[in-house]
């Protein structure tokens, strides 16, 4: 059985819908699986949202802010030479500081903004650490959009060339040989394809958006001066995957998507994986609004559908009576005694998916 599943593709290639089917599935097979969404947070191999330090820079940070040093090393992750520190996770600890001198002075270490030379050893200490726990326990991980595109990105925007990013990746594969990585790669023959797709998905707005935030990186030197600079940047992405795609040692599927036949993709991803299709359990979900009043959100219950504190709508699949999956997600929607509900699982980004978060049902007027 392979212990890391990872999905990857150029965005709006449908790597988050199949990573969700075959986290449904493995649990539905009675698996302990952990669905490592790409913005997943704390995240075990990825930076969206850490502050990364060395271990000396560590010491003399809580040296010098001493009120939130309990804190931090409550939240701290300790690898061999580094310490990473997930600052959403700080802010939600010690709400009210973000404008603080010492929550100021975390972002600085933001790893997202760090040169490759301090990149590529604190990463691969961090894939390291992953790797370790993993062969520790019997759990299978799917990861989706770490192992090429957030790698891709980085070393793109920073203006590595190929090879480069072929050696880091070489180290990370080594890492994780012993947990015998699957590897499921969803393109589209043209990346043109993808980018006219990504157009219509997500609007002219949001693409350039992306151009804005990072087009004073080193890739758009001497790029042309608008958004059409990120289109090129997708089709050296494509070029890119699919070389690592090609020399990548281990089991691995590539799937055409152009004709988003995702029932058939997914039955030959299951098939390549080894795991049976099992068909969803006949539970209804309880319809109803759900607040939660500290946050100032709410969900939605309606027909088998939630709608989210975004207002995006999932899909609820069954996995038990009282539990439910969420469309796109990592988490679980269980349904409490007293009428509530509570996110479990692995949380995202947004502040209302944390794990462990709480949704009181809305009672109506008449006490319905």
């Amino acid at each position: 059985m392979n212990r890391v599943i990872l999905l990857e593709g150029l965005p709006g290639t449908g790597k988050t819908t199949n990573s969700y089917r075959i986290f449904e599935q493995l649990v539905r097979n009675g698996r302990d699986v952990r669905w490592l969404h790409e913005v997943s947070q704390p995240h075990p191999t990825l930076f969206f949202s850490e502050s990364c330090l060395t271990k000396a820079e560590y010491r003399l940070f809580t040296e010098k802010y001493p009120e939130s040093a309990d804190m931090l090393d409550s939240i701290a992750e300790v690898r061999t030479t580094t310490v990473g520190i997930d600052y959403l996770t700080a802010a939600r600890r010690m709400p009210g500081n973000e404008n603080t001198a010492w929550y100021r002075e975390l972002l600085r270490y933001d790893a997202m903004d760090i040169p490759l030379d301090r990149y590529e050893p604190a990463a691969l200490e961090k894939w390291e650490a992953f790797a370790d726990a993993a062969l520790r326990n019997e759990t299978i991980y799917i990861l989706d959009s770490s192992i090429f595109q957030y790698q891709i990105f980085t070393f793109l925007l920073n203006g590595a060339d190929y090879r480069r990013l072929a050696e880091f990746e070489r180290g990370i594969m080594k890492l994780l040989d012993p947990l015998r990585p699957a590897l499921i790669y969803l393109y589209r023959e043209k990346a043109e394809d993808s980018i006219v797709f990504l157009k219509k998905r997500r609007g002219m707005k949001d693409l350039e958006s992306i151009w804005e935030r990072d087009k004073a990186r080193p890739y758009y030197r001497n790029k042309q001066r608008d958004v059409t600079a990120f289109f090129d940047f997708l089709k050296d992405y494509a070029e890119y995957a699919s070389r690592l795609y090609d020399e990548s040692e281990c089991d691995k599927l590539r799937i055409e998507i152009t004709a988003q036949a995702w029932d058939v993709y997914e039955k030959e991803m299951l098939r390549f994986l080894g795991i049976a299709h099992r068909d969803a359990p006949s539970f209804k979900a309880t319809d109803g609004t759900y607040v939660n009043a500290a946050l100032g959100v709410s969900l939605s219950v309606k027909d088998g559908v939630l709608t989210d504190p975004e207002g995006v709508k999932r899909r609820l699949s069954p996995k038990s009576p009282t539990e439910f999956f969420m469309e796109g997600l990592p988490e679980i929607l269980c349904f409490e005694k007293d009428g509530s509900v509570k996110l479990c699982g692995q949380q995202i980004i947004p502040r209302w998916s944390e794990t462990g978060t709480v949704y009181t049902r809305e009672t109506k007027k008449n006490g319905e």
